[in-house]
């Protein structure tokens, strides 16, 4: 049998960003097994990539090149002694983003915040992606801790507006899942122990580290506001044979006859990345393709209401 499954990114079913997975399948009645405690490394593998997609999903879902990129680092004087006194540091800046958005009649802010360099012995550091409205200049000025004139600076933060690509923001997700600070590294001219923001660059972490790598069990290495718009799937049974899927992937993923097929199936959508697997144990292809609409935003999308989009 073969499957359809649509992921709309957003709100609706034209959304701007969607993805597609085509693959056949065996139904095969068999009854639960034995629960048992600990996943086999081929599950944790698989949990660990639907984890890293999901991410990515939620992202596209939500976000726009309205919106921003925050960086935030501590300095030698005002670094965490605890992971939890670090979430709480980053907690009251987002209190007092959402107050002053309140304030200026903008929208709830949307948010997810990336918490790293805890484990290992790292330096720690967040990133976060945030609605954007209020200017650059007045949100680095809130990473700071105490309040009016003793207000302290926390440390080094860079904010910038996002920048999607046809493919959503994978560029930035890359960024966010790879991201770490480098250890024990001193810059020319910088206090020592400081960090700068060129210091925040690829380094040895990996993807696995934002789904919770290094965490007790049942933790995440990522938080989020609860007023995200969730990707939803539609599947469709029997919208493709085994034969068909079996002459797409006879065809190279990048060629042109492969776009022209897809972009005559989903109409309004364009091919961005069409990538084939080969499943051993079932003997079946799968194709997963990444489209965007051609043309005009979805219902989540059309206004963002920023003044700060320039």
């Amino acid at each position: 049998m073969g499957r359809q499954k649509i992921t709309h990114c957003g709100r609706g079913t034209r959304t701007h960003y969607r993805e597609v997975d085509i693959y056949c399948y065996r139904h095969v009645p068999r009854s639960r097994g034995k629960r048992r405690h600990e996943s086999t490394p081929a599950q944790m593998e698989l949990n660990n990539r639907r984890s890293r997609r999901y991410f990515h999903q939620l992202i596209k879902s939500n976000f726009t090149d309205c919106d921003y990129r925050m960086d935030l680092t501590y300095d030698d004087e005002h670094l965490p002694a605890s992971r939890e006194e670090a979430v709480k540091l980053v907690t009251n800046m987002l209190k007092r983003m959402a107050r002053l958005r309140e304030k200026m009649g903008l929208e709830p802010m949307k948010w997810i915040c990336v918490e790293e360099g805890f484990e290992n012995g790292g330096r720690p550091h967040h990133h976060l992606i945030i609605s954007g409205g209020i200017d650059r200049d007045t949100l680095e000025a809130m990473w700071t801790k105490g309040k009016g004139r003793s207000a302290e600076a926390l440390g080094y933060v860079r904010v910038e507006h996002l920048r999607f690509d046809n493919e959503g923001i994978e560029g930035l997700v890359k960024y966010i899942t790879k991201q770490t600070l480098k250890s024990e590294k001193e810059r020319a001219g910088a206090t020592a122990g400081q960090l700068s923001l060129a210091d925040v660059e690829g380094g040895g972490i990996d993807e696995d580290d934002l789904i919770g790598g290094g965490l007790p069990k049942g933790k995440k290495a990522w938080r989020s506001s609860h007023n995200l718009i969730k990707p939803h799937e539609r599947t469709r049974d029997n919208a493709y044979s085994r034969r068909d899927v079996e002459k797409v992937v006879s065809c190279p993923p990048d060629c042109e006859d492969t776009r022209r097929l897809f972009e005559a199936r989903y109409k309004g959508y364009a091919l961005d990345r069409c990538r084939y697997a080969y499943n051993e144990v079932l003997g079946m292809w799968s194709i997963r393709l990444d489209m965007h609409r051609k043309e005009g935003p979805d219902i989540s999308r059309t206004d963002c209401g920023h003044g700060d989009c320039g």
